[in-house]
């Protein structure tokens, strides 16, 4: 039996800068319509373009880090640091990270540390895998509010949003730096500069555990602005984002489609204990 294709998802430019789907099919061919558009040819651009995303359980919610919500103050994340550092020490047993001197390495070492344990930080998740955001997106481990609101997946072009930058003199607009480069300390390390800016930038950074590998995590660093600026407000922010709008109803449904493909949050977090609620599951 055929599929039926509405005229809104195969001409989502019409309709707007974001789209709605309720099947794995329809979210695969969004994907590729917010390749499309988000990778148009761009003269000062000379990297290769991609998109990263990012699934969230509910469509409403910002594209800020967490330092960004619930009114934490971005000025808190070295108080944050200092604290975990301090009381951390008896736990780090195990971990394969320089976290021993002051340098840049050991600072951006901890903090994704500190951001891994769900401390608040200026680090916002993203992932290089498109059903890697979908399974987020549609995990039905939800608060009430959440069960009875649309998810969704936004997509980034984070070569797009890092033309605002140049981390080095020699390499030309649109390049994704690893934090541990210097012109990332310098426009987003530790400490207040001169550098304007509100626009966050693409990194990539330390893997410190293996689900990072598995989910193929990249992160967006915001600067220290006060208040910290929603991604989603940005002026130029149709250059870089899409967003795929997941209907309520569906959520369950797409669920149970990514499981027979053998596709789960818990193959995903490589956990005794996500093996233990998989196998829970399959009865």
């Amino acid at each position: 039996m055929k599929e039926n294709i509405s005229f809104k998802e195969f001409y989502p430019a019409l309709c707007g800068i974001e789209q709605k789907i309720s099947t794995v099919e329809q979210y695969i061919r969004a994907v590729d319509y917010a390749y499309k558009i988000l990778t148009a040819e761009q003269d000062e651009i000379k990297f290769n373009q991609k998109l990263w995303f990012r699934g969230i359980k509910n469509s409403d919610y910002a594209l800020l880090p967490s330092i960004g919500r619930q009114g934490f103050n971005v000025e808190y994340e070295l108080m944050y640091l200092s604290k975990f550092k301090a009381k951390a020490l008896s736990y780090l047993e195990g971990i394969n990270m320089n976290l021993a001197d002051s340098g840049i390495e050991s600072y951006w070492n901890w903090l994704f540390l500190m951001h891994y344990h769900r401390a608040p930080t200026r680090l916002l998740e993203w992932t290089e895998d498109a059903l890697v955001a979908l399974v987020f997106a549609v995990d039905q481990d939800v608060t009430a509010d959440e069960k009875e609101k649309d998810a969704a997946v936004w997509c980034l072009n984070p070569v797009v949003l890092n033309t605002a930058f140049t981390f080095h003199e020699y390499y030309p607009a649109g390049y994704i730096p690893n934090v541990y480069e210097k012109g990332v300390y310098e426009m987003f390390g530790p400490f207040r500069n001169t550098f304007k800016n509100e626009r966050p930038a693409a990194v990539y950074g330390p893997m410190n555990n293996i689900s990072m590998i598995i989910q193929r995590v990249a992160f967006t660093v915001f600067p220290y602005t006060m208040p910290l600026a929603d991604m989603r407000n940005l002026s130029d922010s149709s250059k870089y984002l899409y967003k795929i709008i997941i209907d309520k109803d569906a959520k369950e449904s797409i669920a149970d489609q990514l499981r027979r493909f053998g596709i789960t949050k818990n193959r995903l977090m490589s956990k005794l204990s996500s093996l233990a609620q998989e196998i829970t599951e399959e009865e």
